[in-house]
């Protein structure tokens, strides 16, 4: 028996490694989760501050714009996915946070906080696609 626990100790001494944690192991789950929730405009967490923004979209803007995929309600109104594509983001931010009258004359006049804003931005760019109406063509 004791020539079979001396045999089988050296060969248990490679796995007992592999259960070793390092001591550095805490500090590198931490940066992880760091990494994974990124930060956003706000200082929230990106995927936070995107769904907060929908909610702005929602009470604010879907009525003549939709919402997420949805194409706008008004032939006068851009999509949201495509409203990038238009207007400069930082630019349309800042007429949001000044109470600037953006758009068609119809268009309510908004003025939302810099963290409404910042939060509706959000949602913005994390749904914006190419809008089909502009073409792109390859020169060159």
């Amino acid at each position: 028996m004791r020539r079979l626990i001396y045999a089988l100790v050296p060969l248990s001494l490679p796995l007992m490694g592999c259960v070793q944690t390092s001591p550095y192991e805490p500090e590198i789950a931490e940066v992880q989760a760091q990494e994974a929730e990124e930060l956003g405009l706000t200082g929230l967490p990106v995927t936070e501050e995107i769904a907060l923004g929908r909610q702005v979209a929602s009470s604010q803007c879907a009525d003549c714009h939709g919402i997420d995929k949805e194409d706008s309600r008004r032939t006068d109104a851009p999509a949201l996915r495509y409203i990038l594509a238009d207007y400069d983001g930082d630019a349309l931010a800042e007429d949001f946070r000044d109470g600037l009258k953006v758009g068609h004359p119809e268009m309510p006049q908004f003025q939302f906080g810099p963290k409404s804003t910042d939060l509706l931005l959000s949602y913005l760019i994390s749904i914006q696609e190419p809008d089909p109406s502009i073409h792109v063509t390859d020169e060159g």
